[in-house]
């Protein structure tokens, strides 16, 4: 798999709101790719699409601030889902995926967003722009990042780049458990050892002593108990300093091999960005549903299942061990949801429900800020140095169903590490695209 980001722009690990940073004259191209790209990621196109213009206006290189743009544009939305504002945003779109491939004619993921949405849009109409298999035939291989990020604009789950993602999500799982392991354990300090290498010094000088005083009683018969003495003294000071640095090294080293090498946060996402992919396939497979079947992208909501382990990487951003995934799959009258908790480090589902229901019943939507964790609102989390904390939780995503069913999301807590960033939850976007459709179907 090719790197995760080949300009060293974070994808999921920038420490922002994305929704709330206002664009400054200070910030350059770079900072507003890491902002634009943390909105995708959010599913806040709009403000995506404000930082991705800011960037190339500022001179952001490259064919990828053309290729987001394009797909901050969408929203989400295949252009057969957008009725009268299609052609208009069409038009933009392919501008801009136009002068992406005038930058880099090889930039694969380009050509198959083009493709994407080509046929979608173009599949009972005249098509004036170049044609698919133009298109088609200057694709190489595409990176499985950003095949993940084209698969919602596919007609449906059979198509060769949607398998070929699962794929990729689904390999080498066994091989990266350890590794993610590592992640959420702290890596042990260096033992001090400095008393077991005294006594163990002291042990040789008493044996080198004894030693002298052997000597000195072949002339000196006097001195022979006393080099007994300080000989068996001196054995057992080396013996026990030995005994004792042996069990601290081998300790430390044991820890140090469980905690370390760590993967590194982009890695995390990576693996992170893919477990979401294939769940997203297993809830569709699970619900018998189609991408045809959908208004929209799929939406995902995810925070921290409790109990879990939790670990701040070095971008100071917050990563659970166990997540709690919420995908509803917005249709014309319903919605379908799948719910699961997902075990990051044994990649195994639990707790998995199903159902879906009509707009119309639902009777409550919102992001409930918490003061104080009422009962069954409580978060359980390890850290790092392996103790248990109970957390409050700061904000919940919450839908209430016909008045008694409960959808229920953690997306933010309060926790020791008050300074510390949450990866993208999706809530935001999620909660704004249901109450436009519940204001549409009034």
């Amino acid at each position: 798999m090719t790197t995760f980001d080949q300009h060293g722009q974070r994808v999921f690990g920038a420490q922002i709101n994305a929704d709330n940073v206002h664009i400054n004259k200070s910030d350059g191209p770079q900072q507003l790719m890491a902002y634009g790209r943390r909105a995708v990621a959010e599913r806040l196109y709009k403000r995506a699409a404000e930082y991705f213009t800011e960037a190339i206006a500022k001179g952001a290189k490259g064919a990828d601030p053309h290729y987001y743009l394009a797909l901050a544009l969408l929203g989400g939305r295949r252009p057969s889902r957008m009725g009268r504002e299609a052609q208009q945003v069409m038009a933009r779109v392919e501008e801009h995926l136009g002068r992406a491939l005038q930058i880099d004619p090889a930039a694969a993921h380009v050509r198959a967003l083009w493709v994407a949405v080509k046929r979608d849009h173009y599949a009972d109409r005249h098509d004036p722009g170049p044609s698919v298999a133009d298109i088609e035939a200057g694709a190489g291989d595409i990176d499985p990042v950003h095949a993940a990020e084209i698969a919602p604009f596919l007609g449906n789950r059979e198509n060769r780049l949607w398998q070929a993602t699962v794929a990729v999500a689904q390999a080498g799982i066994e091989e990266r458990k350890p590794n993610v392991r590592k992640y959420f354990v702290r890596t042990p300090v260096p033992p001090a050892t400095g008393g077991a290498q005294a006594m163990m010094v002291a042990g040789g000088i008493g044996l080198a002593l004894a030693l002298i005083l052997v000597l000195a009683s072949l002339s000196e018969s006097g001195y022979l108990c006393l080099a007994v003495l300080v000989g068996v003294g001196g054995l057992v000071l080396l013996v026990k300093g030995y005994g004792q640095y042996n069990a601290l090294t081998s300790t430390y080293e044991r820890d140090l091999a469980a905690a370390e090498p760590k993967p590194s946060d982009e890695q995390m996402d990576v693996w992170l960005h893919f477990d979401k992919f294939g769940v997203l396939d297993h809830a569709l497979r699970h619900l018998d549903r189609e991408l045809d079947d959908l208004i929209c992208e799929p939406q995902l909501v995810i925070g921290p299942a409790s109990p879990t382990e939790q670990a701040v990487g070095k971008d100071g951003i917050r990563r659970f061990s166990r997540y709690k995934f919420v995908i509803l799959l917005l249709g014309q009258t319903r919605i379908s949801v799948f719910s699961c908790e997902w075990d990051f480090v044994k990649c195994i589902v639990s707790n998995a429900d199903a159902f879906d229901f009509r707009y119309k019943d639902i009777t409550g939507l919102r992001m409930r800020q918490l003061h104080e964790a009422t009962h069954g609102s409580r978060l359980v989390m390890t850290g790092d140095d392996g103790k248990e904390m109970e957390v409050r939780f700061a904000k919940i995503f919450e839908m209430i169903i016909a008045g008694t069913d409960r959808i229920a999301v953690t997306i933010d807590v309060q926790a020791q590490n008050a300074g510390a960033g949450l990866q993208p939850t999706g809530a935001t976007a999620t909660e704004r695209l249901v109450r436009r459709q519940l204001d549409d179907a009034a």
